[in-house]
């Protein structure tokens, strides 16, 4: 299955725009047809998909890109691969125990603030 621009960017949901960024970065290798067309593959669709969950965590642009360079390399770079989503995952767990705590702090902000002002409409 192929698709173009516009239907991968539907699909992913993501601007044609971010496309073409992600391919000029190296973040993704697009084929052209005989009109240089762009056609996305469905191995495309599925990086793009991957890239998104990794920005999402927010992996950095420059450990997207290692990420990206090391896969299009192929097989021989798995284990490199495996450590820099390891290390990543770190940080991530990281981040979620900060946010964690301040969630928490903004649990027992409202707890109280919700106390006061009902203590106030009942006198």
């Amino acid at each position: 299955m192929t698709y173009s621009i516009g239907e991968l960017s539907k699909i992913v949901g993501v601007s044609e725009h971010t496309l073409r960024f992600y391919e000029r970065e190296g973040l993704i290798k697009v084929n052209r047809d005989d009109n240089n067309i762009r056609v996305y593959s469905e191995e495309n669709k599925t990086w793009v998909e991957a890239l998104l969950h990794l920005k999402k965590t927010g992996m950095s642009l420059k450990d997207m890109k290692q990420f990206a360079m090391w896969g299009h390399v192929g097989n021989e770079t798995m284990g490199e691969r495996l450590d820099l989503l390891k290390n990543h995952r770190k940080k991530v767990v990281e981040e979620l125990k900060k946010l964690q705590q301040s969630l928490e702090f903004l649990d027992d902000k409202i707890t109280f603030y919700e106390n006061e002002l009902g203590d106030c409409f009942s006198k």
